[in-house]
């Protein structure tokens, strides 16, 4: 397995794809430094209920970050923390914080 994932990673070039798996799925992807983005979405979404979660890591030429978010969905509001960790040519970077997302509300054909 480790040996079919290495295949992949080093023939990939400039493609990006996604790989879907139960309740979630796998992407590859190279970002326009040319830097590999790998991300990891899992979640249940049933009515707008459920949670999402989504990793990322990408490594590059002296780079290296790593990002992570986890929602919980109520109704279709979206709330979570978020966090970042990486290291890049402009220094080391380093976040978290908590987002929370409504769903914008329409009144007589205007969002408000």
């Amino acid at each position: 397995m480790k040996l079919a994932v290495l295949v992949v990673l080093l023939f990939i070039g400039a493609q990006s794809f996604k790989i879907p798996i139960g309740f979630g799925g796998i992407s590859i992807d190279r970002t326009q430094n040319n830097e590999l983005a790998l991300g990891l979405q899992r979640g249940v979404n049933v009515l707008g209920n459920g949670y999402e979660k989504n990793s990322g890591l990408t490594i590059g030429n002296g780079t290296f970050s790593t990002s992570d978010a986890t929602d919980v969905l109520v109704a279709g509001t979206r709330s979570g923390p978020r966090s970042s960790l990486g290291l890049t040519k402009d220094g080391f970077n380093i976040g978290g914080n908590v987002a929370v997302q409504t769903k914008p509300k329409v009144i007589l054909g205007f969002l408000h």
